[in-house]
């Protein structure tokens, strides 16, 4: 039974009464600014009076237990006052717009018979009833389904109003379709399937099942910040096409007002109106909502405009020290899968360059200062071209009252420090080049003026432009330096001195670097790249290995050689002794690393497996992908280990290659590696730093698909060229 009608006066009493009157009813209709329910308001006998007839007594009462009532019309601000006393008896409280295909009918006499006799003699008055439905707030399954309730109920579209339709039928049948839709608009009916319901309740307390008239909604704030960010472009068009103005104004209560003005008529402002609502409730279909705590408070700002740049129907920001993310289940989880990888190569930059702060040469590479720039043209190219593959800058100090030269690499940018990389590479270049430098020692008979000339060759800057050394005895000339220098600077020398017969001249071969054998091998084994290429023309190397053939003395000791032993794959010889211990610390030769016999490594049990992947990598658009999987269990360190009878724990890695013929090619060698325990070794992580762990053991990875060589990944032209070198290395080719 309908409650007893409310009388509220508006102070100051408004100038349009009846912009008042729609004004008032979508604020009583809205449960949660007023807190009233479903009514109908008339204009009141007294200006600036107001009855307000609602369906349900509990919505009245709600009203009346508030004092703080007001209705904002424009700039203005004016107060509901409810008054005291009753209502018009008798008045109907049909909302639906009826019009009758009757006679006008006598008035039924008033305050005889029951409620069902009054029932009965309005269902009698109105024949046929129509109402004009709002399509834009039901699906098409829902309208569809109010004929199988009310099959006599007529529905047709209305020619008139876009996104109107018209329902025709009895009294009872349009009731009932107010009921069932008005359910729906509650969020009762459980088979409505209404996208979000509660942006449907916003919805519904602005904009009525008869919305006619009225240009505001009210809407949840934290959707509309969502629907504002996600939906630009639509708001856009609404305002463009509709030629409306939209006017967004917080309430201070959780609600957001959206206010539609015009110049044109209101039929643009409904429309405008229907276009905003449809679109607005397919945004905010299934929306969800997660906080994530924030590691890294500094870089939040930088994450959240990489997400709302990434993720299209995706709203993060900042929210109590945590990242909001708001969207779609599916948006949600692809944004924190973007946020542990950046997670992950985050902690992977900043691992790699505690790395490099551990790295034994962090502090430069200590080279003989006259050596070195013996050798430093040589090197040039060489030192250019790790400087680009590993992003890095060489700098150059001198010690030892400059003696001594250290040769330092150091990243160009911070968050990907491959600097120990760099200086690896550097090494055995160094080594590469340091084996190849020649000793000539040369006998002549000078006269005096040969003499003092000889005296200002070495007292001046000409043997240096030549880039060799050259140092007297008491009557012999030591020329060091590459072979093709110590030749040229030998004719220039013959040539100043006018010298037409030279007597014997005797070579040999000494390896001058301030490494240790030992510490060169031990530094060459953790190289990152063996199989570089120096800037040494191959000419120039067949003539040194000729020359080593021929020489008499042993590259090791720089004694002359005693039991000469010559390597079968690169011939170079050596004393018998030396060559043996040299084999003890590395099975590979002292001057060219050429690998002999089979290396075998120290890498714990466990299991290789791979799978073909259809999904092509970055680079090799033409075939699809290998991807290897590691399965390490833990298990206690061995004496092969750095610390016996500790446990290590258990680790899986995944990899990845091209599938075409050269990477199915590197599969094999990696097989091969992997059976001769090569892919890994137990120590500290060069990414983690942690110890005791099973870590990489120098035969470099592509851990993902993606990402390029800064994160381990592709596009990356050169890496099956510098795996392959690696293997190589340690013999596997």
């Amino acid at each position: 039974m309908a409650a007893a009608p409310l009388l509220v006066r508006l102070c100051p009493a408004p100038r349009a009464a009846e912009k008042a009157l729609l004004k008032l009813q979508s604020y009583f209709q809205s449960g949660k600014r007023s807190g009233g329910g479903e009514c109908e308001v008339r204009v009141g006998s007294e200006p600036g009076t107001y009855w307000v007839q609602f369906q349900q007594e509990r919505d009245k009462k709600s009203v009346e237990s508030r004092t703080d009532h007001v209705l904002e019309m424009g700039d203005q601000r004016l107060r509901v006052v409810i008054q005291a006393g009753e209502g018009e008896p008798g008045k109907s409280p049909v909302t639906a717009q009826a019009s009758s295909s009757s006679p006008p009918p006598q008035r039924a006499a008033r305050g005889h018979g029951d409620d069902a006799a009054g029932e009965v003699i309005t269902k009698k008055i109105f024949l046929t009833v129509s109402a004009t439905l709002n399509t834009s707030m039901f699906t098409e399954e829902q309208r569809d389904k109010i004929t199988i309730i009310c099959p006599n109920l007529k529905r047709e579209g209305n020619p008139y109003i876009d996104g109107c339709e018209k329902l025709t039928g009895d009294f009872t049948d349009i009731e009932k379709a107010y009921h069932y839709f008005k359910d729906i608009l509650a969020g009762n009916d459980t088979n409505g399937n209404f996208p979000h319901s509660g942006s449907k309740k916003d919805l519904e307390d602005e904009n009525g099942l008869n919305s006619e008239g009225m240009n505001e909604l009210t809407v949840l704030s934290a959707l509309y910040e969502y629907f504002n960010h996600t939906c630009k472009e639509e708001i856009k068009v609404v305002q463009e096409h509709f030629g409306v103005r939209i006017k967004i104004k917080d309430l201070y209560n959780g609600n957001t007002s959206i206010c539609f003005t015009s110049g044109k008529s209101p039929a643009s402002i409904q429309k405008a109106k229907d276009f905003f609502i449809g679109t607005f409730q397919r945004s905010v279909e299934d929306l969800k909502q997660e906080k994530i705590p924030v590691r890294n408070s500094s870089a939040l700002n930088e994450t959240i405009i990489k997400l709302n740049a990434g993720f299209r129907n995706l709203l993060a920001k900042e929210e109590g020290n945590q990242l909001l993310l708001r969207g779609p289940a599916s948006e949600i989880l692809a944004a924190k899968r973007f946020l542990a990888k950046e997670d992950e190569n985050s902690r992977a930059a900043k691992n790699m360059k505690i790395s490099s702060e551990l790295y034994r040469f962090r502090n430069g590479v200590e080279v003989d200062a006259s050596m070195f720039k013996l050798l430093e043209t040589a090197l040039s190219k060489e030192i250019e071209d790790i400087k680009d593959k590993f992003d890095t800058v060489i700098e150059k100090k001198d010690s030892s009252c400059g003696q001594k030269v250290f040769i330092i690499f150091r990243p160009q940018i911070k968050t990907s420090d491959m600097s120990s990389h760099a200086t690896e590479s550097f090494i055995n270049a160094l080594q590469n080049a340091f084996a190849m430098l020649r000793e000539k020692v040369i006998s002549w008979k000078l006269s005096e003026d040969q003499k003092k000339r000889l005296n200002t060759l070495l007292n001046g800057k000409q043997l240096e432009d030549l880039h060799v050394k050259l140092k007297k005895t008491e009557d012999k000339l030591i020329l060091s330096g590459l072979p093709k220098h110590v030749c040229a600077a030998e004719k220039h020398i013959v040539n100043l001195l006018n010298i037409e017969d030279s007597t014997q001249t005797i070579s040999r071969t000494p390896l001058s670097s301030d490494l240790s054998y030992q510490e060169a091998t031990q530094a060459s084994e953790k190289k990152y790249n063996s199989g570089q290429n120096n800037s040494l023309s191959s000419e120039g190397q067949s003539k040194t290995k000729a020359e080593e053939d021929n020489t008499d003395a042993c590259p090791i000791c720089m004694e002359t050689i005693k039991n000469k032993e010559i390597l079968r794959k690169c011939k170079h010889a050596f004393c018998k002794s030396c060559i043996e211990q040299a084999m003890t610390y590395k099975q590979a030769c002292p001057v060219c690393n050429t690998v002999y016999g089979v290396m075998e490594g120290n890498q714990p049990e466990g299991t290789m497996s791979y799978v073909m992947l259809s999904s092509s990598l970055p680079g090799y658009p033409d075939c699809g992908t290998i991807e290897i999987t590691y399965r390490m269990p833990g298990g206690i360190q061995t004496s092969d280990h750095p610390n016996p009878g500790k446990p290590y724990g258990s680790t899986t890695r995944t990899a990845y290659l091209p599938a075409n013929k050269e990477g199915q090619e590197i599969l094999q060698l990696l097989r091969r590696a992997f059976n001769q325990k090569l892919i890994f070794t137990v120590g500290q992580s060069r990414t983690t730093g942690a110890g005791d762990v099973i870590t990489w053991n120098d035969i470099h990875h592509k851990t993902s698909m993606s990402g390029g060589p800064t994160k381990f990944g592709y596009p990356d032209s050169d890496y099956l060229q510098r795996v392959r070198s690696e293997l190589k290395a340690r013999g596997i080719e």
